[in-house]
């Protein structure tokens, strides 16, 4: 799984690219961990973190927690077990965020806005 990581905001948007599998898992666990809003809007997914090391604890527990469950050992042996594949995600910092919302976006004026609102009806 590869992490692209932005500011936005107050914290951090992370774009996640990898197989949709693994994406579903990250949502899964970040949202129950943290209550971490998830969108399937870039990339193959993007979370929201209050901040960047949020985000790392994330990885962390990403990590330990079934390695916890499997051998039977606290989350600190885990950390120190797990350090190695925790550190293998490629996690690039780029503020792809901020280059969206700097991209000209063309609104369609009048489509959706002729005064009935969507209801069929003679005025």
């Amino acid at each position: 799984m590869n992490y692209i990581v932005s500011i936005w905001g107050a914290g951090i948007s992370v774009g996640l690219a990898g197989k949709p599998e693994e994406v579903k898992e990250d949502f899964n666990l970040a949202h129950n961990l943290f209550n971490t809003r998830s969108y399937d809007d870039l990339f193959n997914g993007r979370m929201n973190f209050p901040s960047l090391r949020r985000f790392y604890r994330f990885l962390v527990y990403k990590h330990c927690l079934a390695d916890m469950s499997d051998s039977q050992i606290s989350l600190r042996e885990s950390i120190k077990k797990n350090k190695k594949s925790t550190r293998a995600h490629f996690i690039m910092k780029k503020n792809f965020m901020q280059e969206l919302n700097k991209t000209p976006i063309g609104f369609n004026i009048g489509e959706n806005n002729d005064g009935d609102f969507g209801y069929y009806y003679e005025d």
